[in-house]
């Protein structure tokens, strides 16, 4: 049986979040021929494609092999090559849930980092599927998309 890595990437703010359990299921049931592990950022919201990803592999997708690989970013730390906090770093505004973590502020090259370790970690992910939300900026998933093409990685766009 061959093991199926999926790198997920997704709208924090999905207007039709049920696409993304009908995708899964889709490849789990229709398309691979294995186990499959879907490898996602862990972003939290009832709407976001990762938080719908992990929702769907939990209650249904775990009985049919389908097992996920979530990997937060680290909003509390920057990396040593941030430039100086004063100036780098963003205050948390009221109500924050994008960047869970345990400061007031956060590193805005967290996510990116995050994004560039997903598309790194072995075993490496055979293709991407996005869930971008029409008229939104997207910036992660337009950044997470833009690395797994350059690691040759295809990425297939899904949108309602």
């Amino acid at each position: 049986m061959k093991l199926t890595v999926i790198l997920l990437m997704g709208s924090r703010d999905l207007t039709e979040p049920g696409v993304v359990a009908g995708t899964l299921a889709d490849i789990a049931f229709n398309i691979a021929e294995g186990p499959v592990i879907v490898r996602h950022g862990a972003c939290p919201g009832a709407n976001s494609a990762d938080q719908n990803a992990s929702d769907w592999i939990n209650s249904i997708g775990n009985r049919h092999g389908v097992l996920e690989d979530p990997m937060p970013a680290d909003w509390d730390n920057c990396a040593p090559n941030c430039p100086p906090p004063d100036g780098h770093r963003r205050i948390k505004r009221p109500g924050d849930t994008a960047h869970p973590g345990l400061l007031p502020d956060y590193c805005p090259g967290a996510g990116p980092r995050r994004n560039a370790a997903m598309v790194a970690k072995q075993p490496r992910p055979e293709y991407g599927i996005a869930f971008p939300e029409p008229g939104q900026p997207n910036y992660g998933t337009r950044n997470c998309t833009r690395l797994a093409e350059a690691a040759g990685i295809p990425v297939k766009q899904i949108t309602p």
